[in-house]
């Protein structure tokens, strides 16, 4: 009976020690698998930041090379459609070129010629950001920006033509910069501006698209920069309308457009009425020491009568400043 009870007992000890076995190599097992989910874990999660990393730089590409609207409608579309809709809208349209530009090109080296011009490309796109433009494309040296008018058509314009002077400005200031790096002559701009409806949409082909404006508003807007002078403004009347309160323009012009069956009146923009009110003149404005001298172009057959006075009392005021010391 005793040895019948022992025998028992060494079974139930032996049983129990093949069940702790059992255990031990179980807790083994999920050990290692768990030492490899939190391997293939972090392997998913580096690749997964990988991927992220990649994702962001791909959708900084994307903005440098498509307007604001269709990167929005590409990103945020659920239906992964890139169909945009078409609509008659109101807006403000900038169009500006580098006057002579072409003669550059054949006068100096490839490389010097990208570095000045993708340097003027992006001070002009800092400042065009600045009053909310939409740059809609780069045609070379040409830009065209335009400014929404649907909810107020006067604050649109407003902020256009303030972009467009200031533009004329940093020009100036760059002009020396273009010298000093091997451009045969100075920087040199013109500038267009127009208000009116058009039609805004997305155009082109089922491989490449862009969202962009067409219309005869387009064309006039294009036109004026056309025919401005150097380092000018031309503005329609559709434009001065909403802006006359604003600024300082020479009287009209009418003028025939190509591609337009009735004139145009132009206005050449000067500048602000408060620049005009605040300063003793366009170029020169007075500080406690002495005076700044803004920098002055100035062309004999294109400048204009009245900033040919506003050039002479700068210059004066000047040199009387100068003489008093």
């Amino acid at each position: 009976m005793i040895d019948n009870s022992l025998e028992k007992y060494k079974n139930l000890v032996a049983w129990q020690e093949k069940k702790i076995l059992e255990g031990k190599r179980e807790i083994e097992d999920l050990k290692i698998m768990y030492d490899n989910i939190i391997e293939h874990s972090a392997l998913n999660e580096n690749q997964l930041e990988k991927t992220n990393i990649e994702m962001k730089q791909l959708l900084d590409s994307m903005k440098k090379y498509l307007s604001s609207q269709l990167f929005n409608s590409i990103v945020n579309s659920k239906d992964n459609s890139s169909d945009l809709s078409y609509k008659r809208q109101k807006f403000t349209i900038f169009f500006s070129d580098i006057v002579g530009f072409t003669q550059i090109t054949d006068m100096i080296e490839p490389e010097a010629l990208s570095s000045l011009l993708n340097d003027y490309l992006n001070e002009m796109s800092i400042i065009a950001v600045k009053y909310n433009g939409t740059i809609d494309k780069f045609i070379g040296d040409a830009i065209m920006i335009f400014f929404d008018s649907t909810n107020n058509d006067h604050e649109s314009a407003e902020r256009c033509v303030c972009m467009a002077l200031e533009m004329v400005q940093k020009t100036r200031l760059l002009s020396e910069e273009w010298l000093a790096k091997g451009s045969p002559s100075n920087l040199k701009i013109r500038i267009g501006i127009n208000t009116g409806f058009c039609t805004v949409g997305n155009f082109g082909s089922n491989s490449r698209m862009d969202y962009t404006l067409i219309g005869g508003q387009v064309n006039i807007a294009s036109r004026l920069e056309k025919i401005s002078a150097e380092n000018s403004i031309s503005i329609s009347n559709s434009t001065y309308k909403l802006v006359r309160d604003i600024v300082v323009v020479d009287p009209p012009v009418s003028t025939q457009i190509k591609g337009i069956n009735h004139p145009i009146e132009v206005y050449k923009l000067l500048g602000l009425k408060e620049d005009s009110d605040n300063d003793s003149g366009e170029y020169y404005k007075e500080t406690e020491s002495g005076f700044i001298l803004k920098p002055i172009s100035f062309d004999r057959m294109y400048t204009s009568s009245r900033e040919k006075q506003v050039i002479h009392h700068s210059l004066e005021s000047a040199l009387e400043k100068i003489r008093r010391k």
